[in-house]
């Protein structure tokens, strides 16, 4: 009885809360069983009151975490970690909150406390007496539960493997983007409980030597002691992202069968400031690591995802920092705020205000995520406009998204079949120029309201288009072939000032933070690892290779070095710059070492939770 009603359970779970399900069926019952047998069998296994105590508190501990979770997706739009353990306390301060949410649907999560209460009372009345089971009817009761176990979570195994290859995105929470989709296949409790399995193997302290490590690269750092040129040049003033899904740079300013790829990008850089050697910093979470190197002047990580793993840390980021300025945070994304964990990680990133699908409607479903852009950014124009000022605001959009899939009449490029395009390079053109269209009414739209002329706005893109559309278009930009598909471009906005032109500096998402408090006139109160890319006289980039996280290339205005892949410094080539003419490893003997000191600072504060630490003066309001 305990076991159907957790199976129960678990389908009531995800359809009150709304999280599709259809595609699976068999699945999220077969996990939910192996789970419930794997729970609730051991009791066969047990005499006299033990049997009811053990399944009156593991009862106990179901009906919890089915109540907790559902509570928090109804308060955030997304799922507790187990990683929210450390940081209970900092909870209790929404028990208020918690009381509005209650509802008479939690009593069935309940039920099975209940039941087993009811059941043992019932018994201790009647002092029934107990046979106790034989030794051999204990060993087939072991040996059956664990057969039943293991046919209810194989089913599982073989299902994912035979639809995507792999079984590792299920118990590896580092390649775990969209939580909802895991949740609707094996059950809120599979979920909760592998989380918390896989924290015991997830370090999330520093040393003493990784604190004096980070405290050691502070001290060296060089205080700012003059205002840079721009400094307090838009001070005031709005800010707005508009981070574009899968944005190539290859594609701006190129055209195809003699039309703009990207007109109304193309038009905007010649009325902004347009930098044409930016980069990407992302590691496997490609969007939400583009968000985070963006906001915190931190590097991805190389082997996990910093939404997932480390929700929970203490971050002191771009919007904490205008928050203290007086600003309002908002941030809008058109897909479900549990995609890449985003409802844990943007309260902890300092945003007062995100919204999400459920703020939006869709009239027409548009690539692979339904909310088209222009309806994105239609609707969004509202929200925007009923802000409290000065604020900031970021904008992400989707339908650029792999794999770039349009409806028929939205597919407005003109491509003849002899255009030496595969189908990914085809409909990922289509799908940027549908973005950019977007994009352009969007800005026209701007102009319309007061908040155009009061406001920052920087377009850039997340990450490449990963389709290797800059050989389809004979592009051939970067320093070294193999980093082209991580240029993106960056077009930044600002009425009121004279920032206008082509900026061919090395650049990347780290250094958008220090800019932007440059021209609001805020003075940093540390160093941080980007920099002020309008003023810096040493402008640097650095790549990473995934999993390793060792250094892949270095540019700079006048040095670019490019690792070997055995990992041999000595093995990699050195190039001087402009003319990429190739000199001694040596010459950027001190370049690697000082930005491979960098990279090794970044990954120990995410990891170690040290960025509060050393970043005291930007506390919350």
């Amino acid at each position: 009885m305990l076991i159907i009603l957790f199976v129960l359970q678990n389908y009531f779970f995800i359809s009150w809360l709304h999280i599709t399900q259809d595609p699976y069926i068999l699945r999220p019952i077969a996990a939910s069983t192996a789970l419930g047998i794997l729970l609730f069998g051991p009791a066969i296994l047990l005499n006299k009151w033990m049997r009811y105590l053990y399944l009156s508190i593991v009862s106990l501990l179901v009906a919890l975490i089915f109540s907790f979770q559902f509570l928090y997706y109804t308060y955030s739009g997304g799922f507790l970690q187990a990683s929210a353990l450390f940081y209970v306390g900092e909870g209790l301060t929404v028990l208020g909150t918690v009381k509005t949410l209650l509802t008479y649907r939690l009593l069935l999560f309940f039920t099975g406390f209940f039941l087993v209460a009811g059941v043992w009372i019932w018994m201790e009345i009647r002092r029934r007496k107990e046979s106790i089971l034989l030794l051999k009817e204990k060993i087939g009761a072991s040996i059956l539960i664990v057969i039943l176990v293991i046919l209810g979570y194989g089913y599982v195994f073989f299902k994912e493997y035979r639809e995507v290859g792999t079984v590792s995105h299920i118990y590896h929470y580092s390649e775990l983007y969209d939580v909802n989709g895991l949740v609707s296949k094996i059950g809120i409790l599979n979920f909760s409980l592998g989380d918390l399995l896989t924290l015991g193997f997830r370090s999330h302290t520093a040393n003493a030597e990784d604190v004096h490590s980070v405290q050691s690269w502070y001290q060296s750092q060089p205080q700012q002691t003059v205002p840079g040129k721009y400094f307090g040049l838009a001070k005031n003033e709005n800010v707005i992202f508009i981070q574009v899904e899968s944005l190539d740079n290859a594609v701006i300013n190129k055209k195809i069968n003699g039309q703009e790829i990207t007109p109304y990008l193309n038009q905007l850089v010649q009325e902004g400031l347009y930098f044409s050697n930016y980069f990407t910093q992302i590691g496997p979470g490609n969007t939400a690591d583009a968000e985070f190197s963006t906001l915190n002047a931190l590097y991805a990580l190389p082997d996990t995802v910093a939404f997932i793993e480390y929700a929970y840390h203490h971050y002191r980021g771009l919007p904490w920092l205008l928050r203290n300025q007086g600003y309002y945070t908002a941030t809008f994304h058109g897909d479900v705020l549990s995609f890449w964990n985003r409802a844990n990680m943007y309260p902890q990133l300092g945003y007062e205000a995100w919204f999400s699908r459920k703020d939006y409607t869709i009239p027409r479903s548009i690539g692979v995520y339904d909310l088209g852009d222009e309806d994105f950014f239609t609707q969004t124009l509202p929200k925007l406009t009923s802000l409290p000022q000065p604020f900031l605001a970021t904008l992400i959009t989707l339908t650029s998204h792999t794999p770039f899939e349009l409806p028929a009449d939205l597919e407005t490029l003109s491509i003849p079949d002899n255009a030496g395009l595969d189908w990914f390079q085809y409909h990922y053109l289509q799908s940027i120029h549908y973005t950019d269209q977007a994009i352009g009414k969007f800005i026209e739209q701007l102009k319309q309201t007061n908040l155009y002329d009061h406001s920052l706005i920087f377009i850039f893109g997340d990450h490449g288009s990963l389709t290797n559309i800059g050989n389809a278009l004979h592009v051939d930009e970067a320093v070294f072939p193999d980093i082209q598909d991580g240029q993106v471009p960056l077009i930044i906005l600002s009425p009121h000032t004279a920032l206008r032109g082509v900026n061919n500096s090395p650049c990347s998402h780290l250094d958008l933070y220090p800019t932007i408090a440059n021209l609001l006139g805020i003075t940093l109160p540390i160093p941080l690892l980007g920099q002020d890319i309008l003023t810096t006289k040493h402008p640097v980039v650095v790549r990473r290779y995934l999993v390793s996280g060792a250094i892949k290339s270095i540019l700079t205005d006048t040095l670019a070095y490019h690792a070997s892949t055995d990992g041999v410094f000595e093995h990699g080539d050195c190039l001087t710059l402009p003319d990429k003419q190739k000199v001694s490893p040596e010459q950027c003997r001190l370049l690697y070492d000082t930005e491979t000191i960098k990279v090794r600072i970044s990954d120990t504060m995410i990891r170690g939770d040290l960025i509060k630490t050393f970043q005291e003066n930007t506390k919350e309001p």
